[in-house]
């Protein structure tokens, strides 16, 4: 299967977590390439210093909401799976991704990324079944992370995954 029509297939279902992650954050808008500077200049030189959970050659971008704010601000945190005893390099901070279903979006390369990011939520419009954690009737976000999935093979303009955890949406109907 090509990328292409992988992508116009929309996502799949998966079960996935838990993951205790360490990484370096950003908390803003990203209006500057902030992001970007976060994995080139802050995570990437110093992911070696985190202890990775063994048979996880992968990367994390989680993206959460900051408590509070109203004008588009969130947190991003590049990071990488780490075992539960694993040491907290000063600088960095640790998130946990939670046991969940998610739908998986494949993202062709970087190029595409905030395409894949604004398809979800027309996705779980055609798909009224399922809700995401983090929604106008509330968020739970911070246990429940939306993430990018960066795989072992990654490059610049190879593919990656976005991860929205979904549930299924209670119904007085049934």
């Amino acid at each position: 299967m090509t990328q292409d029509s992988e992508a116009t297939q929309g996502p799949r279902l998966v079960e996935f977590g838990p993951y205790r992650v360490i990484g370096a954050r950003y908390a803003g808008k990203n209006e500057h390439g902030e992001m970007t500077a976060l994995w080139e200049r802050d995570f990437l030189p110093r992911m070696g210093e985190v202890e990775m959970l063994a048979g996880t050659p992968c990367a994390f971008g989680l993206c959460r909401c900051l408590p509070g704010a109203t004008d588009g601000s969130f947190e991003y945190i590049a990071a990488v799976p780490a075992p539960a005893d694993a040491p907290i390099p000063a600088g960095m901070v640790e998130a946990r991704i939670a046991a969940a279903t998610y739908a998986v979006f494949p993202v062709a390369g970087l190029a595409a990324v905030m395409e894949a990011w604004g398809a979800i939520g027309p996705w779980l419009e055609a798909h009224p079944e399922w809700e995401g954690y983090c929604g106008p009737d509330g968020c739970d976000c911070a246990t429940h992370p939306g993430f990018e999935l960066y795989p072992p093979t990654f490059s610049a303009d190879g593919k990656l995954f976005i991860y929205v955890p979904v549930r299924k949406k209670f119904s007085l109907d049934r």
